[in-house]
């Protein structure tokens, strides 16, 4: 058991299939922190490579906070109320953030998803669930989606 883990929430089934490992593997009294990292568009980068989250106006960056929210709302809302749940959205480079807030709130360890939404970047560049595995200051449980039930038939 862990009394704090950190899961990265994208929205796809191999962050739903984290997110209930996880659940099993908090202690009763354990903290749940929840995170979504939006990613800015490519095309907003500049090309000093430098930040461009000032550069972002307003609007952009609420649009993004928002759209983070709800995807975290909607997994957060139906937890049990045994152990507690914390949300956090950023604007950035996921596997940064995600190292960087494992570090700041000291989980003992984070539950990823093996897999998010932009699964042919991930192959590309390298996934995000993999530079966190190498690079985070905790254990790092990385977990497949379910199989489908079309797969287990046959």
């Amino acid at each position: 058991m862990f009394g704090s883990i950190l899961v990265p929430i994208d929205g796809s089934d191999h962050a739903s299939r984290a997110l209930e490992i996880a659940i099993s593997l908090l202690g009763e009294k354990g903290d749940l922190h929840l995170i979504n990292v939006q990613t800015l568009p490519r095309h907003d980068y500049g090309v000093d490579g430098a930040s461009i989250r000032a550069a972002l106006d307003s609007a952009a960056q609420d649009r993004l906070q928002q759209q983070g929210e709800r995807v975290l709302e909607r997994v957060a809302n139906p937890l049990s109320s045994s152990f507690s749940v914390h949300r956090w959205v950023y604007i950035g480079s996921p596997a940064h953030i995600i190292v960087d807030e494992a570090e700041r709130l000291k989980v003992d360890a984070i539950v990823i998803g093996s897999r998010g939404l932009s699964d042919f970047r991930g192959l590309v560049v390298g996934s995000v669930s993999h530079r966190v595995s190498h690079t985070a200051p905790c254990t790092v449980i990385s977990v497949h989606a379910a199989p489908d039930a079309d797969d287990e038939a046959s």
